[in-house]
């Protein structure tokens, strides 16, 4: 081995172990602040008002599960018509959904220069699923107990992704809980307009012509 191949193999051993410290601070500092949330209810912490309104979250998520349907049934049947349109330079779509979960306006952690948004779940719809949800579908964990009607009843499937999925810091699963906090939820759908404008002819591009 040649001297500077040895001193960048050197070097580069320095700055794995640097690394490798940083990221056991990193890990010390995470557990420290995990120490700082609070433990999860039990399945008996909760009231019978409690478990109301978690059943009543539970049937708002379902209503609005069938609401994105109908839009996403209603607006590719609009966006379709339009891509088989010679006339219309519309060659592909895409529907975007962002669901945003905000406190109730009584919560102590409100906060005026804030969203408040507890989570946040983003998605994109296209026709893929031509069936209504059933609102008796149930998405429900077997496996795992809940309080009260709500270890009984039928989850919708946006209920069951709030508290079961996490997608990183700013799309967190929920704790029912956390649940129980939630006040309103921002519904924002974007319909995205794809269309290719070639640059020598100056025309559009028919959809055929790019795949």
């Amino acid at each position: 081995m040649k001297p500077k191949q040895r001193e960048a193999l050197v070097d580069l051993q320095e700055q794995i172990a640097e690394a490798a410290d940083a990221l056991e601070r990193l890990r010390r500092k995470a557990n420290r602040l995990k120490a700082l949330f609070p433990p999860q209810r039990a399945d008996d912490d909760f009231s019978p008002a409690d478990i109301d309104r978690l059943v009543q979250l539970n049937a708002r998520l379902g209503f609005l599960q069938a609401y994105l349907h109908r839009v996403d049934q209603e607006v590719c049947a609009q966006m379709r018509a339009r891509v088989a349109d010679p006339n219309d330079p519309l060659d592909d779509f895409e529907i975007d959904v962002t669901l945003s979960f905000m406190l109730r306006e009584d919560d102590p952690e409100i906060d005026d220069d804030s969203d408040n948004f507890l989570t946040v779940r983003h998605t994109s719809m296209k026709g893929v699923d031509a069936d209504a949800p059933r609102l008796d579908e149930d998405f429900r964990e077997t496996i795992r107990r809940f309080p009260g009607r709500l270890n009984t009843i039928p989850h919708c499937w946006l209920f069951h992704d709030l508290y079961d999925h996490s997608y990183g810091l700013s799309q967190p699963a929920l704790s029912l809980s956390d649940c129980l906090r939630i006040g309103r939820i921002w519904v924002d759908i974007g319909v995205r307009h794809q269309a290719t404008l070639d640059i020598d002819s100056g025309e559009w591009q028919p959809p055929e012509a790019l795949s």
